[in-house]
């Protein structure tokens, strides 16, 4: 692959879990469906267990696909800044490096430091902007969607027991989050 390729755009798929998990979406009967089938999104999303990571854009690292790369990522922040808060609101919360779903990230090899998680629902999503894991040259921008819980408590008594079993399956299952894929074979590479 060559330059830079960009095969999904975030910020509808976005909108479109908001949309679902809002109850916005009909069956064929006309019964509310908030369940998110993931590859009607995109069909290169990869579902591994609890994470949905849906592949952005690649640059090969020239000088203008990495410019390009960066002005996409600019401005899909700005475009999430905006639909999540806007008006001097801001939604997004910091992710943090050394715990949760930002360590676990932190672990891969990014091309740019971790920023910001914001909230859809009962997901988490952030952007990563990873060096491609089969060519060190070149990287790749990508959407991850984990259950809101990994980031944020849920809120509640957290002293009962049923609190406590809950906090230990959540980090069992970010423990066993697989975050490792390949840039998929796209129509138009």
């Amino acid at each position: 692959m060559k330059g830079f390729v960009q095969i999904a755009d975030g910020l509808a798929i976005v909108e479109e879990i908001e949309r679902i998990r809002r109850g916005e979406r009909r069956d064929a009967a006309g019964h509310v469906s908030v369940e998110v089938s993931w590859r009607e999104l995109s069909p290169w999303a990869i579902e591994s267990d609890q994470v949905k990571i849906f592949p952005l854009a690649r640059s090969d690292g020239s000088d203008e696909a990495d410019a390009q790369l960066a002005e996409l990522q600019r401005s899909l922040l700005m475009a999430f800044v905006h639909f999540f808060g806007g008006d001097g609101f801001h939604a997004e919360s910091l992710l943090d490096p050394e715990e949760g779903y930002g360590q676990k990230l932190s672990r891969q090899r990014l091309a740019s430091p971790l920023r910001y998680v914001w909230r859809v629902r009962d997901y988490a999503f952030t952007m990563v902007h990873a060096v491609d894991s089969h060519d060190s040259d070149a990287s790749t921008l990508a959407l991850h969607l984990y259950p809101a819980e990994w980031q944020w408590s849920r809120l509640g008594n957290d002293d009962t027991k049923r609190a406590a079993s809950r906090r230990r399956r959540m980090a069992a299952q970010l423990h066993a989050a697989t975050l490792d894929w390949a840039w998929p074979d796209a129509p138009n590479e």
